[in-house]
């Protein structure tokens, strides 16, 4: 297993196929199996919408063909939206994920054939308008409904050829209609392919990326109980020959030798993984990236500027260092999305802090680190996430890396918005010091600008 350092690891690394996207190891079926769980709701909702938009698109029939309506109206919602709600129903049985990329292969065909369907029956020029309609299947087949890579490139190349035949040998369509079409059909797969290829490779690299956390982190515990075996041979050893007073001493001395180099492999092996984790959210998304190091930046310089002691400014460091990682299962797509994210992208975002707590829970910092990323969006007055905590009950580095938080957030600009400036952000923490924000950490953060001149650092190349 590769250990992830600074960099993101390659296709030799993670034994994935450049072609089929597939791993060469038993990888494979444990990635299978937790790409269908962890997006089986977003399957079901975007086929949900494929359906619906599916019959919304009858509208059409009413103003483009009139005549037709009743035969056009037949498919759609006689034939081929039955099947899909089908589909979706279908989607809850125990079994569905061994059949799900074929299942949802073969129902967008029967869309893209029911489509074609209407091109036959309409009149010219008026099937210009159904063939408009094919574009939306195949940003469907590529991105939405959650088929893999192979399957959807298939899939995509299935509705081309059935596009071809209608429009060549039922339609005889005349070659510079065809030769038109065919650009803009052709152009979308290769975007698509490009797209789901896209989408299923960065999806194996977290995976791949996770289960390195998780190989790291049985190395750990591998390295504490061997440590723990040798502490046990060596007093047993001392009991047993009992050769005087310079040999125990010499063989203490030895232990602390050994344990010193033990910890300090422990300590380089967790520093490696923060790295690690670190550099794998830059590379999925680098404002989340980006901002972790500048509210590490802020954090850590409130934490000295209130005299906390070396411990506590080294527990702010690292927990500011990670403590947006649980964003790591958010898709991509919401995280870089621009304008107003929905109910439903907002609740997943605000899951963000449990995920970053499930993470870290198991590793043995030092610190409270897993705490802190969990209570790092908790409130003074208890309106915070995701456990509504109020006062005492939020940790003080928390507290620290929730002021530098939002202060970096809305001084710099974001996908969905621009910037707000500076002096808006020490508005907001000014306003609310006392109620939703420590009184003394805002204070202290204030200062640092106004009359230390603080500034965030740019990353440097």
């Amino acid at each position: 297993m590769v250990k992830v350092r600074n960099r993101i690891p390659k296709f030799k690394e993670m034994d994935m196929s450049v072609f089929t996207l597939r791993f060469k190891s038993d990888l494979e079926k444990k990635f299978v199996y937790d790409y269908y769980k962890k997006s089986i709701y977003q399957v079901r909702i975007s086929f949900f919408l494929a359906v619906l938009l599916y019959g919304f698109f009858g509208i059409l029939d009413m103003h483009l063909a009139v005549e037709l309506r009743n035969l056009m109206w037949l498919i759609r919602f006689c034939v081929i939206m039955p099947i899909g709600f089908l589909v979706i129903i279908t989607s809850y049985a125990p079994d569905f994920d061994k059949y799900r990329d074929i299942t949802m292969a073969f129902t967008m065909i029967l869309f893209a054939i029911g489509i074609l369907l209407m091109t036959i029956i309409t009149p010219k020029p008026v099937d210009f308008a159904y063939y408009a309609i094919l574009m939306v299947t195949f940003v469907f087949v590529y991105t939405l409904i959650g088929i893999r890579f192979i399957s959807a490139t298939l899939t995509g190349m299935i509705i081309l050829l059935c596009y071809e035949v209608t429009a060549i040998l039922i339609l005889n369509s005349p070659m510079t209609v065809v030769v038109r079409n065919n650009f803009i059909f052709i152009s979308t797969n290769i975007i698509g392919i490009f797209a789901a290829y896209s989408i299923e490779f960065y999806s194996r690299r977290d995976f791949f990326i996770t289960k390195i956390f998780e190989y790291n982190q049985q190395e750990m515990f591998k390295l504490n109980e061997e440590l723990e075996d040798r502490i046990r041979e060596q007093t047993a050893e001392l009991i047993k020959t009992n050769k005087g007073l310079i040999k125990e001493i010499k063989s203490r001395v030895d232990i602390e030798d050994k344990l010193r180099s033990t910890n300090i492999k422990l300590n380089k092996l967790l520093n490696d993984t923060i790295t690690g984790l670190v550099s794998a959210i830059e590379y999925r998304d680098p404002y989340t990236a980006g901002h972790q190091r500048k509210v590490t930046q802020l954090a850590v310089s409130i934490a000295q500027e209130m005299r906390l002691s070396k411990d506590e400014q080294d527990c702010i460091r690292i927990a500011a260092m990670i403590h947006d990682v649980g964003k790591i299962y958010i898709p991509v797509e919401i995280l870089s999305k621009p304008g107003i994210v929905s109910h439903h992208e907002l609740e997943l975002m605000q899951n963000h802090p449990q995920a970053g707590y499930d993470i870290l829970k198991e590793i043995d910092f030092p610190w409270p680190v897993a705490k802190i990323v969990l209570h790092h969006h908790e409130r003074l007055d208890g309106s915070g996430y995701p456990n509504g905590l109020k006062g005492e009950d939020i940790l003080l580095e928390a507290k620290v890396i929730s002021v530098a938080d939002v202060m970096e957030a809305m001084s710099n600009r974001r996908p969905y918005r621009p910037s707000l400036g500076v002096e808006k952000a020490l508005e907001e923490l000014e306003k609310n010091k006392g109620k939703l924000y420590d009184t003394n950490i805002v204070e202290t953060c204030i200062k640092l600008f106004k009359e230390d001149n603080f500034k965030f650092e740019e990353k440097s190349n």
